[in-house]
């Protein structure tokens, strides 16, 4: 195991993914294999198989740069079926052990001795035992909505040697009976920052997280609390991203291209943008945050190039055939030439990296996107229309925002 760790390490750090001796020992010294003893693995021919320390190939994928998912769609029984069918099965993760995006979180999340930590997302209780390992098992807290998960988290920390407070309970309000925190760090991604996180953090702490969009590229923000309750900090270079709060209730993809598939024929035209959700281009982030609540799927048909859907649940939709170059739309927005502007807006800025972009969040729930400082003038305010824990889904539209005109 010892060889297996230091193979990890070294993957890491020679990736720059891990860089502090604090955290070096941690991932040296914290078993992973504890927090999996079962996990999926995704076939070359689709769906998850079930894994388990009784197969010869469990060892290894665990100390490899790779997500293992340990839950598929928040169902505890999904790995028993899976494993008694002897076959693949289809699901959403909703579990997983990751290695890249946690050495860089916890990189940055910068802490030191005598911190108090609330990490939001106790998964596997993986990411806990590494906080608990650099800062003791009485300054960490770690939260989950899902009660099977901290049932199982705590058994693995248990196993593994740690004892940090493991609460069962909706993350996005935070823990208030162990505050305040010196850190917040979430495992899972929200569409925005909870007030109570802000009022549970300390002025001059910090909140970490991945902060989630619809078309899959939202950014990883590192935020420090100011004393009047706001809190602003910068976008990471880093991509990735973690699954979203279940409180979060995500787009209904399927139901929305049914529709969008039944409507009436679009406008059509050809178009210069070339748009992959999976190549993470610096312009992708600005488009994430400004075009919220729009949701994009990609489709191969067998006898066909293949499509790109933008589907918003206002009814309106547009199709990029990404080979020919033709998109198509119609609804009350028009979806390509809105994606269209957000491109030609961040050309217009100067093409500006991810790690140049930054975000200010007020405990109003405004957050405003803002280019190299926080009082710049090149920034656009997102309105957040409704809280977490209500049955519509969460929205939002960004706006040019001027810090100096208030």
């Amino acid at each position: 195991m010892t060889r297996l760790r230091r193979r990890l390490v070294d993957q890491l750090t020679g990736a720059g993914y891990l860089t502090s001796p604090e955290w070096i020992d941690a991932f040296a010294t914290v078993p992973r294999e504890k927090f999996a003893p079962r996990y999926f693995l995704f076939t070359d021919g689709g769906g998850h198989s079930a894994i388990d320390q009784s197969d010869h190939e469990w060892l290894d994928p665990l100390y490899l740069d790779r997500v293992l998912p340990t839950q598929l769609d928040g169902d505890p029984d999904a790995w028993n079926r899976a494993r008694g069918g002897n076959t693949p099965i289809d699901g959403v993760p909703t579990c997983s052990l990751s290695q890249r995006l946690t050495a860089v979180m916890l990189e940055a999340l910068d802490v030191h001795d005598g911190h108090h930590v609330l990490e939001v997302g106790a998964g596997t209780g993986y990411n806990a035992a590494l906080l608990a390992h650099r800062l003791g098992d009485e300054h960490v807290t770690t939260v989950d909505v899902d009660p099977d998960l901290t049932a199982t988290a705590k058994e693995h920390l248990s196993a593994a040697g740690y004892a940090p407070t493991v609460v069962t309970g909706d993350g996005s309000l935070g823990v208030p009976e162990a505050a305040p925190y010196d850190r917040i760090i979430a495992t899972c991604s929200l569409p925005h920052i909870p007030a109570e996180w802000l009022a549970q953090t300390r002025p001059g702490g910090v909140i970490l997280t991945n902060l989630f969009r619809d078309l899959h590229g939202g950014p990883i923000v590192r935020l420090t609390v100011q004393p009047d309750g706001s809190a602003a900090g910068p976008v990471l270079a880093e991509t990735g991203g973690y699954m979203p709060v279940r409180s979060h209730p995500q787009a209904n993809t399927r139901a929305l291209l049914r529709a969008a598939v039944r409507d009436d024929d679009g406008d059509k035209r050809l178009t210069d943008l070339a748009y992959d959700p999976a190549d993470e281009q610096p312009w992708h982030l600005f488009a994430d945050v400004t075009m919220h609540g729009v949701t994009q799927l990609t489709i191969t048909p067998t006898d066909s190039e293949p499509l790109l859907w933008l589907l918003h649940e206002d009814g309106s939709w547009a199709v990029h055939y990404t080979q020919s170059g033709t998109v198509e739309q119609r609804g009350p927005r028009s979806l390509w030439d809105a994606l269209e502007a957000t491109h030609d807006t961040w050309v217009s800025i100067g093409k500006p990296t991810r790690d140049r972009f930054g975000m200010t969040v007020h405990n109003d729930g405004q957050h405003v996107l803002w280019l190299d400082d926080p009082g710049s003038r090149t920034a656009w305010l997102i309105r957040e229309r409704q809280p977490y824990n209500q049955p519509a889904r969460s929205r939002s539209i960004a706006i040019p925002y001027d810090p100096h005109r208030m």
